[in-house]
């Protein structure tokens, strides 16, 4: 597969529990001259080759918070790079609050700066926060509200294109991403249940409430991710509840696909 540039692809799309088609959720954006990952769930290196993109390209990575399906895949990639020959620096962004813990982490499989440097960088916890900028894009990040868990959501500008996308990570609805999003072409938010069960998605969202963030922010397109495994059947229903809020374009997430900005 040949990705075009300038575009965020999904390695995954699922809650914490994978469903058959859908592992958990992790986004790749590509460049002409970078690749960055946004959560590491899973075998990163094998999706990374299966989307075209040498892990060797990785530019940098970017950890929104520590639940397992959102870190755990960490180890892995970092000693891919290690046996594939990486000796310059890899850095990898998280809330300030994170960095021992996914130091820690490495360091239970002794990766941490084994071979492949690590730089660990601690964000802070400030709307619109710069985290680094690359030849195409600018990617700041904001707080957002995932109960108890620090957490960011992530904003990418692609200046030369007049586009910018936003992921929300887990959250539940906040002010914070809609004004992170706010004219932005298309906002990434997570839609973990439906609406008949938002008593359950304390710190997490429904597909309606996703879509009021959607509106809210006046966005062009919004994609679903981070469904419940049980729902991951049924993405016109998904799309549906959304629309009931949202009267831009609705997509559910497709895993290995590549979404211009």
């Amino acid at each position: 597969m040949t990705v075009p540039a300038c575009v965020v692809t999904f390695l995954g799309t699922s809650a914490a529990v994978p469903s058959i088609s859908r592992d958990t959720t992790s986004l790749c954006l590509t460049e002409p001259k970078a690749a960055i990952l946004v959560d590491c769930g899973g075998s990163p290196a094998h999706k990374l080759r299966r989307l075209g993109v040498d892990p060797l390209r990785l530019t940098a990575v970017v950890i929104t918070h520590t639940h397992p399906d959102h870190a755990y895949g960490l180890p892995s990639l970092v000693q891919s790079l290690i046996l594939l020959g990486r000796t310059w620096s890899l850095p990898i962004y998280c809330r300030e609050e994170h960095t021992e813990t996914l130091r820690a982490l490495l360091d239970l499989f002794r990766l941490f700066n084994r071979g492949c440097p690590v730089e660990i960088i601690g964000v802070k916890a400030r709307e619109g926060e710069r985290l680094f900028v690359t030849e195409e894009f600018i990617v700041t990040a904001s707080p957002n509200a995932h109960g108890g868990m620090p957490n960011l959501a992530i904003r990418v500008d692609a200046p030369a294109l007049g586009r910018a996308a936003v992921y929300s990570s887990d959250t539940e609805p906040t002010d914070a991403v809609i004004r992170l999003a706010r004219g932005v072409h298309t906002l990434i938010h997570e839609a973990t249940f439906p609406h008949s069960e938002r008593a359950r998605a304390q710190g997490h969202s429904t597909a309606r409430q996703a879509g009021e963030v959607a509106e809210a922010a006046g966005v062009s397109r919004l994609i679903l991710t981070h469904i419940d495994w049980g729902l991951c059947a049924g993405a016109e229903a998904v799309i549906a509840e959304a629309q009931t809020a949202f009267g831009g374009e609705v997509l559910i997430a497709e895993e290995l696909h590549p979404y211009p900005l």
